[in-house]
């Protein structure tokens, strides 16, 4: 029914089941440790074999100043310096011809000034194969008390929800009004207005450098959904309720896109650790990440403590659609809120896919999911629905925004709450659901907006308190 699964170097992000066709994509995600001198990441030795070997590294030096002497021996050594973080004091380093990556890797981590290097290991989507079975939308909403919910808060405006993935359809009927406009930033001029690092980004902002095959690069602020994967995200998040097709779990709320994902689905860990502080910085006050990998990336692990952290942010990620132990990266991180998936058809029971792992916070159903698609995807990835350019869904990737679309109701009614007052609300609100033949499968349990969200929950001198 889905095109044969194949194994790619590249982040995965977790799921569409289209109706009629979907693609599956292996994971892979890398990083490194830093240490009193450059080191090579743990991932080296514990990367699956099958990966495909990187055709770039991650050079993170110790300062700004070092970043500039990295670059100029890349440069005269015949590398290719494909991009610059500066705020993250990485380049990413293509190799010259007949230079491996192990050996661009060694030849880098002995240079004065740097603090790590790693693989460009990328993260790609890993969807589920089709399934007839899935036409039929679930009552997810109903199982994680959204309308009850709804009575209570359906989302402010100001609050702004970033979705790191694919980039959005901006044209979407059911997202008009709910994507976010940078008021200090002047369309097409060729100028970062607000120095926020990203140029005409109207709307959002791009990272996609070094594009898989196939794909276009898409810089600054074009944010064009090419795959699909993201549009899906910030539909179950926020689409509108306007009497025509679906309705988003945080109606209200505004969605920035952060577009780190190719139209395979593939993106690299520069290119996310990128995405999620441009995200931070704007002011997101939680992210959806629904993709990820297995293997450690020191890169995305320093974005993610930044905006946890420095931003406070709230991070949310998809476990993984392995079907088995080892939550992937970044959902693993501690500061990451960690989402399984329950079946669509007993949300008291994980869905056979779910990644499981002493990790996992939550979980909501990820079966039969609706989401709203761009028309370009619905002959290319996905079989739309008769009502229009919207889909059905399986996977980790859409279980995440359910939660994710939780904590920006948290947010829209109390605005005060902390990254870590938002997690212990969410778990100890949940609903529990046993173990089955699976442990860790499902954390606190299911989630319940409801509870989560009733009483009202605020910050005090000692801590989080009910009013």
């Amino acid at each position: 029914m889905g095109r044969p699964e194949r194994n790619v170097r590249r982040l995965t992000r977790f799921a569409v089941v289209a109706v009629v066709t979907a693609v599956a994509l292996a994971a892979a995600f890398r990083v490194d440790t830093g240490g009193s001198a450059a080191s090579s990441s743990p991932g080296a030795d514990l990367a699956p074999a099958s990966l495909r070997e990187p055709g770039s590294i991650v050079v993170r030096a110790r300062r700004s100043d070092d970043l500039d002497r990295v670059a100029a021996y890349a440069r005269s050594n015949g590398y290719t310096v494909t991009a610059r973080a500066g705020d993250l004091h990485a380049l990413r380093v293509r190799p010259p011809k007949g230079v491996s990556t192990a050996r661009a890797v060694t030849q880098f981590r002995s240079r004065p000034g740097v603090e790590f290097v790693e693989p460009a290991w990328t993260m790609s989507s890993a969807d589920r194969p089709a399934d007839p079975l899935y036409t039929k939308q679930s009552p997810y909403l109903e199982a994680v008390h959204a309308p009850e919910a709804w009575d209570i808060e359906k989302g402010a405006a100001t609050t702004l929800v970033a979705v790191v993935d694919s980039g959005i359809d901006l044209s979407h009927p059911d997202l008009q009004g709910r994507v976010w406009v940078n008021p200090n930033e002047t369309a097409n001029n060729g100028v970062d207005d607000d120095a926020n690092g990203c140029i005409d980004d109207i709307n959002g902002c791009s990272f996609i450098e070094d594009p898989s095959t196939g794909c276009s690069g898409s810089l600054n602020g074009n944010v064009r959904d090419d795959l699909g994967h993201g549009t899906f995200v910030a539909g179950v998040v926020a689409a509108n309720a306007n009497s025509q097709g679906m309705v988003g779990v945080a109606r209200g709320v505004t969605v920035v896109p952060v577009k780190v994902l190719d139209c395979n689905g593939d993106g690299d860990t520069l290119a996310v650790a990128q995405g999620i502080l441009y995200a931070a910085r704007v002011g997101a006050r939680v992210m959806n990440i629904s993709l990820g990998g297995p293997v450690d990336s020191a890169i995305v692990r320093e974005a993610v403590r930044a905006a946890h952290d420095d931003f406070g942010v709230v991070i949310v990620a998809a476990t993984g659609n392995t079907g088995s132990s080892g939550v992937n990266y970044p959902a693993r991180y501690p500061n990451v809120i960690a989402v399984g998936a329950a079946s669509s058809a007993n949300a008291d029971q994980r869905a056979p896919f779910s990644t499981a792992g002493p990790e996992v916070d939550v979980v909501a159903v990820g079966q039969s999911i609706v989401g709203t698609v761009p028309k370009s995807s619905c002959q290319v990835f996905l079989k739309c629905l008769a009502t229009g350019p919207y889909a059905v869904g399986a996977g980790t990737s859409f279980a995440a925004p359910q939660v994710t679309g939780l904590v920006a109701l948290m947010l829209s009614r109390t605005p005060t709450l902390k990254p870590d007052s938002v997690l212990n609300i969410i778990r100890t609100t949940a609903d529990p659901v046993p173990a089955g033949v699976q442990p860790d499968w499902a954390g606190a349990g299911r989630i319940n907006m409801l509870k989560a969200l009733k009483p009202q929950y605020r910050i005090g001198a000692a801590g989080t308190t009910r009013s």
